[in-house]
């Protein structure tokens, strides 16, 4: 079976997409997958076939802010950076995905379009062509459910009728919002002989199966009624060395804290300074993940903290006591896992959202971007001394073994492209 996978391949985004192109290879399927330059290298390494956006962001590369097409860390109210995500992430990401992957599809024929939500250019061009798509949701559900707070306020369902007005007023100001887009969004259609829509959503909702990668127990949206194609598969994670190697001498076995800031730029250096000074002078063993976003040479290390350049996170946080992260959905994912609580210090995007769903299921705490270091001490402290932190996160833990996301992403392609090629028999 031939597979066409569309990737936006930057930060959280990409790790579980590339685990369900490494499922779909190991199948047996021809895998081509159509994403930014940036991403070549990460996209061969896994063994598909690698197509470069030529018209959307062809230089869009997030891990370096003189490269980061998004920029909302330079905005200062979260109003602000919501709008600039819609304008720079979400809407322009219609045409030119649309004209991009209609081009593919012809030169590479397909039986399957695999998208990443954030690309609804693509449903439109797998539509355009006849060919059945399936949509990967790598965050919290993202589209309005009776019930629940829309994605992006931060804010957790309550119990009343005044949260349930609030839920009400804010999923129709969403849905408004995303309208802003629509008139691009039916540009793209119009251009692959589609009729209009009348809201955004229903693009993507109109694909033969929403896969929303993580359990159902980590969301909110889950406890709404859903359609009928929206399915929790389960996370997906990429293999990952099972042995890690401490850099702390034999015989010290104080507990592990692990700090994870995001492979993006977000202007986390600050935040990442302070957290370390927090940490300084505690009985601790502290290892921090730095990425390529973090610049490590305006960064002072404490006597009991080591740095890596990359280390997979599952790898080594089977052996850690907490950790501390800026709320990304793919690090929660995979802390929860693993049964280790959190400490979330969102930052932006769908960083505060994460960081609620966390607290719900009890499996960590919260602290603002802002914190002082010595509010971040007491925070620090406070997780690593709650046993029900643990215990809320081992209950995660069993959730998210259930399934394997990349397995069920799997089992649903062939069962889609089959019925297809089976129709096309007869």
């Amino acid at each position: 079976m031939r597979v066409l996978q569309t990737l936006l391949a930057f930060s959280g985004n990409a790790p579980p997409q590339l685990a369900v192109t490494r499922q779909l290879l190991e199948g047996g399927h021809e895998v081509t997958v159509l994403a930014h330059r940036a991403a070549r290298e990460r996209i061969e390494g896994v063994g598909a076939g690698f197509v470069e956006f030529k018209r959307t962001v062809p230089d869009m590369d997030l891990t370096r802010r003189e490269t980061d097409s998004l920029r909302d860390w330079e905005t200062r109210t979260r109003l602000g950076e919501g709008l600039r995500l819609l304008k720079n992430s979400v809407f322009p990401f219609a045409i030119s995905p649309a004209r991009d992957c209609a081009e593919v599809l012809r030169s590479h024929p397909s039986d399957v379009v695999v998208l990443d939500w954030m690309l609804p250019g693509a449903a439109v061009a797998a539509e355009g062509a006849g060919v059945p798509a399936v949509t990967l949701v790598h965050c919290p559900y993202p589209f309005p459910v009776d019930g629940v707070p829309p994605l992006f306020t931060g804010l957790s369902p309550r119990e009343g009728a005044l949260t349930a007005a609030r839920d009400r007023l804010l999923n129709r100001v969403s849905t408004r919002v995303s309208s802003i887009g629509l008139p691009l969004l039916n540009k793209a259609r119009s251009e692959q002989g589609l009729a209009p829509l009348e809201d955004w959503a229903s693009q993507l909702l109109s694909t033969r199966e929403v896969c929303v990668m993580t359990a159902a127990e980590l969301d909110f949206s889950s406890r709404g009624a859903l359609p009928g194609n929206v399915r929790y598969v389960g996370p997906a994670f990429e293999p990952h060395p099972r042995e890690w190697i401490s850099p702390w001498p034999q015989g010290n076995e104080d507990p592990l804290v692990v700090i994870s800031f995001s492979t993006s730029y977000m202007d986390q250096g600050a935040l990442a300074q302070r957290v370390l000074d927090a940490l300084a002078g505690l009985p601790l063993r502290v290892l921090l993940t730095c990425g390529p976003a973090l610049d490590v040479e305006q960064l002072e290390l404490p006597a009991n903290a080591h740095r890596v350049d990359f280390l997979p996170h599952r790898t080594v946080l089977p052996h850690a006591s907490l950790l501390i992260t800026h709320a990304g959905w793919q690090t929660i994912n995979a802390g929860l896992a693993e049964g280790v609580p959190l400490l979330c210090i969102p930052g932006g995007r769908d960083q505060p959202d994460n960081a609620a769903r966390v607290l719900a299921c009890g499996a960590g705490l919260r602290v603002r971007k802002s914190a002082s270091r010595a509010k971040l001490r007491r925070a620090i402290r406070k997780a690593l001394e709650d046993p029900s932190l643990r215990v809320g996160a081992e209950r995660m833990a069993v959730a998210l073994a259930r399934q394997d996301g990349a397995v069920a992403v799997l089992e649903t392609v062939e069962r889609i492209g089959g019925a297809r090629n089976r129709s096309r028999s007869l």
